[in-house]
């Protein structure tokens, strides 16, 4: 028998701040120490979306929920590239982290990653981003539990109402 893990909210910060395996850069991002940018500590936060780590990978979705509320200009499309590829392939972490009961989830990153998936449809996708959803969400639904098939449709419907 396989052990399935799903997504999770993230734990006390503080758990992830003595972490020795989050980065540095997270760390400093998650401290003030610097804004995000066009940039490789940026971009390396970014990256660590991807992490096999699970018990990390929320800390890098909330500093990602950060970074989006400031992103612009070419970070902006590399976030939105990255939010995309990270719905698709891994929707139970973010549908987990997006609709927690947790103190550290601000409401509006729902909004917030919407916005951004929205924005890569239509740069991708102009003119045809109803299929585009549709298409990502049908690929989204192939790898999420039951129990957050609705949500994932929930979000998915925000995503296209953002499609414009």
């Amino acid at each position: 028998m396989t052990l399935k893990l799903y997504g999770q909210a993230p734990l006390d910060i503080k758990s992830y701040l003595d972490n020795k395996q989050v980065s540095q850069a997270a760390k400093d991002f998650y401290y003030g120490k610097f804004k995000p940018a066009d940039d490789t500590k940026t971009f390396s936060i970014i990256d660590s979306l991807k992490t096999k780590n699970n018990l990390t990978r929320p800390f890098y979705i909330l500093l990602i929920s950060k970074i989006i509320n400031k992103a612009d200009g070419a970070l902006s499309e590399s976030l939105g590239v990255s939010c995309k590829d990270f719905i698709e392939s891994k929707p139970d972490f973010l549908i987990d982290f997006l609709y927690s009961k947790s103190t550290t989830v601000d409401k509006r990153f729902l909004d917030n990653w919407a916005k951004q998936i929205a924005g890569e449809f239509m740069i991708d996708c102009e003119g045809k981003e109803k299929q585009c959803v549709k298409t990502s969400l049908q690929k989204a639904s192939s790898k999420i539990k039951l129990d957050n098939k609705s949500k994932l449709t929930a979000f998915y419907h925000k995503i296209e109402s953002y499609c414009h």
